[in-house]
């Protein structure tokens, strides 16, 4: 019998098994397309988008639409339960790759289950309760998309998911709110939601895109026109600190091309004519201007410079929430359990304008959890960063490049926005990347190697007995 069995196929059997390797690979194409339009509509209905959205015109009636959106909606109340069931799918039907392994787990479960505990304490138990309702199931979400996807299946999802949005939105201001004005220094691109939550969606957008064309250089001609456009929009959104860090990116991932594609000779030229061009033309423009120019760069076009000093009125929040963290600072209120329709009214008309979180990740987890859930989500996102920067300096490809920097992008921008973990698709997609950095480092390529053609196709037959997935 061992002689039968490790009897080599003949040439029958090996196109048998190569047409059953075919159908299952298909197979599994088409649950994770299906899935990931699916996950894709789900995720527009959980997100409470408004057109037009809440601006800081009517602070009274902003304030409480924000409210009512916090309090939830029956469209959430809909998609949160499908995308637990579509995740619970995906990862009973996909093969899963990696295995799970290192320090950073600990830290990842301590969070959740000081979140869990903090009912104990939370001050609104009902809204506690809720909300981390849709906290385990966006976690169980982002494990289930870390463990089935690969980061250039990650990649295209988010680049089709945002770009998606952004075309929605670029129809609303220009055909249906009859909004969109490119020259007026009071029109910033927004579309269905906040222009600084628009920024992020774009700078998500283009670096998707970016990724994609370093992993296959024929498709750049294609997307070349959109991250161009995805520029220009951001450019619109006039959200300085998004674009400052899509530049950041951009040359992070460009440089590494040009110094591949281009000799030493070439770059230094490109540099000198870079330098001789445009810094006369730079002291030219801020020398006749008095400054002003730069002061307008810097503004991307605003008119209001008097919020600057207080980083868009963000100071005066920040410092009226700093007196709420005092009261209960180890604990913090529960589990998202300060920002209720009430304080949400409460502090807007206190600001004078909207005000829908604390605009500042690590500040609303001290409201939530305290300085204990603060520094454990620290810990966790934080010790991602580095793993996934570590790993990109072992493997310098663009699977390894665009962890990193979605998870530095929303670590940066969680300084003035406030990233939870929510179904929101550019941030939730940093944090799979996150949960990709809990896997062993090179456990998925492990995984994609050792799988074989019966592995393959069991990952998506009905018959899961004795299946390795």
């Amino acid at each position: 019998m061992s002689v039968l069995a490790a009897r080599p196929m003949d040439a029958a059997e090996e196109r048998h098994t190569a047409r059953e390797l075919g159908r299952a690979s298909f197979r599994v194409k088409v649950v994770k397309i299906v899935c990931g339009i699916a996950l894709g509509v789900c995720f527009w209905y959980s997100v409470p988008y408004a057109v037009p959205p809440p601006t800081t015109n009517g602070v009274a009636n902003a304030a409480s639409a924000l409210a009512e959106n916090y309090a939830g909606s029956n469209s959430r109340q809909v998609a949160m339960p499908v995308i637990a069931l579509l995740a619970a799918y995906m990862l009973w039907r996909l093969p899963k790759r990696g295995r799970i392994g290192g320090r950073l787990v600990a830290v990842a479960l301590l969070y959740i289950g000081w979140a869990i505990v903090s009912c104990a304490w939370s001050t609104v138990l009902p809204v506690t309760e809720k909300r981390l309702i849709v906290f385990l199931m966006d976690c169980l979400f982002a494990y289930t998309a870390a463990r089935t996807l690969s980061v250039m299946e990650l990649a295209l999802w988010g680049f089709a998911s945002t770009g998606v949005v952004a075309l929605i939105s670029l129809y609303v201001d220009v055909a249906q709110q009859h909004s969109f004005a490119p020259f007026d220094p009071e029109y910033r691109f927004q579309g269905v939601m906040q222009p600084n939550n628009q920024a992020m969606n774009l700078v998500v957008c283009i670096v998707c895109a970016l990724t994609l064309a370093q992993q296959r250089p024929r498709l750049t001609r294609w997307l070349a026109p959109v991250v161009i456009f995805a520029l220009a929009l951001l450019a619109l959104s006039r959200s300085r600190l998004s674009t400052i860090l899509c530049i950041g990116m951009v040359l992070a991932i460009v440089m590494p091309i040009a110094k591949r594609k281009l000799g030493a000779h070439t770059r230094a030229i490109a540099l000198l004519a870079g330098l001789a061009v445009g810094a006369p033309l730079l002291i030219l423009v801020i020398g006749s201007s008095n400054g002003s120019a730069a002061q307008s760069v810097f503004m991307m076009g605003r008119n209001d410079t008097e919020n600057t000093s207080s980083l868009s009125n963000r100071m005066p929040l920040w410092t009226e929430l700093m007196g709420s963290v005092v009261q209960h600072p180890w604990f913090g209120f529960g589990y998202e359990a300060f920002w209720t329709p009430e304080r949400v009214e409460r502090v807007s008309l206190d600001q004078g304008w909207a005000v829908p979180h604390g605009h500042n990740t690590y500040l609303d987890q001290m409201l939530s959890l305290g300085v204990v859930g603060m520094l454990l989500y620290m810990g966790a996102v934080g010790g991602g960063c580095v793993v996934a920067w570590r790993r990109y300096r072992h493997r310098r490809r663009a699977e390894s490049l665009l962890p990193a920097l979605l998870i530095t992008w929303m670590m940066i921008e969680s300084l003035a926005e406030s990233t939870p973990l929510d179904p929101y698709l550019p941030t939730i997609l940093a944090y799979i990347c996150v949960v990709k950095m809990f896997l062993a480092e090179g456990s998925e390529a492990e995984s994609d190697r050792a799988r074989g053609p019966r592995e393959i196709m069991t990952g998506v037959s009905p018959v899961k007995a004795g299946s390795a997935w």
